[in-house]
C-alpha cells in the first residue's frame, strides 16, 4: 500500500502500511525529528470495504492526537 503524508499544526507525519496477517501496522513518523510510533490495526470491525486505504489514514490521523510524542532521547 502506497504511504501517506499528514499534516498537524505545522508538524508533518510520514505514514507507510505494512500487511500482516492479522491485520495492518502502520508505522508513523514525525519528520521533524525522526520519532516513531507502530500502531496496529486489527482485519475486521472498523474497516470501508470499498476503501481499507482511507480508513486506514483515518486511524493514523486520530492516533497522532492520542500518542505521545515526547522529545527523542540521545544514546
Amino acid at each position: 500500500m502506497e504511504p501517506h503524508r499528514i499534516e498537524r499544526d505545522s508538524t508533518t507525519y510520514d505514514v507507510t502500511f505494512e500487511r500482516a496477517p492479522e491485520g495492518w501496522v502502520a508505522r508513523i513518523r514525525r519528520t521533524s525529528d525522526g520519532a516513531v510510533h507502530v500502531v496496529a490495526f486489527a482485519d475486521g470491525v472498523g474497516y470501508a470495504a470499498d476503501d481499507p486505504r482511507g480508513s486506514l489514514i483515518a486511524g493514523c490521523a486520530a492516533a497522532i492526537e492520542r500518542l505521545p510524542w515526547g522529545v527523542p532521547t540521545r544514546h
